[in-house]
């Protein structure tokens, strides 16, 4: 008769246990839980049909430590090939819910608000975003150029110029660094600033893109699947552009929750 392990989720753990191993409260990834209840229900009735809270609770750990597959079905005592179908529906399951917890300000009262948030920052006027990479991946995140293409070239071969070229959708700038072109919605730094214009448009060009960067590296540290300390992520361009939209959502839910 064959056995099966019994298996383990974060409604196992202590509070600071999940903290440490999820990167959030019980009380947030019961609310994830329920959130992802409709898409994560199981169809069998079956014994090795994986509730919900092992679904969750194998994803979580994936996103916080990016580890190798192999420790989260340690962790959860199921079966690796189990946490690859974990990762995949928890994944899928966050990301068609992202817009509830992300968002690129498109109509006009939020990019106001945008532009507010920014300028508070050093007063740099009329800023909507930065750019910002790079994501730990086995294969280039856009996996129709080899490693070595510069970000410019990436960035044009993306929507950002169209949606930043109309007017109509976005009224604002985006902050690049020095890797990137200077154009009519692209702001860079000036190089060799020389007048106290130059100067002061530097300064406050560097202390809101600092702002971004930080950001960034928060992000980062809570959710290392995206940091090259968990290791490079082993999965296809398009699985991994949705894990960073997945952590940027629970990142912000982190936010929300306190």
């Amino acid at each position: 008769m064959e056995t099966f392990r019994d298996q383990f989720s974060y409604l196992n753990m202590s509070e600071d246990q999940c903290i440490r191993w999820l990167r959030f409260t019980k009380e947030v990834v019961t609310e994830i839980c329920k959130l992802l209840q409709p898409q994560l229900q199981p169809q069998s009735g079956t014994r090795t049909a994986l509730p919900v809270a092992v679904k969750v609770t194998v994803a979580l750990n994936i996103y916080g430590f990016g580890s190798f597959q192999s420790s989260a079905g340690d962790l959860c005592n199921i079966s690796q090939f189990a946490v690859h179908c974990c990762i995949r529906e928890v994944t899928e399951a966050l990301y068609e819910l992202h817009n509830r917890f992300t968002t690129f300000p498109l109509d006009r009262k939020q990019q106001n608000e945008q532009v507010r948030g920014f300028a508070r920052i050093s007063g740099f006027p009329m800023v909507q975003a930065g750019v910002r990479p790079h994501i730990a991946h086995q294969v280039p995140v856009n996996a129709r150029y080899h490693g070595s293409t510069h970000d410019a070239f990436i960035m044009w071969q993306s929507n950002v110029p169209i949606i930043f070229q109309l007017a109509w959708q976005v009224k604002g700038w985006l902050l690049g660094d020095k890797g990137y072109p200077l154009m009519r919605w692209l702001m860079t730094p000036v190089r060799n600033a020389h007048t106290r214009a130059e100067q002061a448009y530097s300064e406050s060009h560097a202390a809101t893109c600092n702002i971004i960067k930080r950001s960034v590296g928060v992000l980062k540290q809570c959710s290392r699947c995206l940091n090259h300390s968990g290791g490079a992520l082993q999965y296809s361009a398009e699985r991994v552009s949705r894990f960073l939209i997945v952590c940027w959502m629970l990142h912000n839910l982190a936010l929300i929750r306190g």
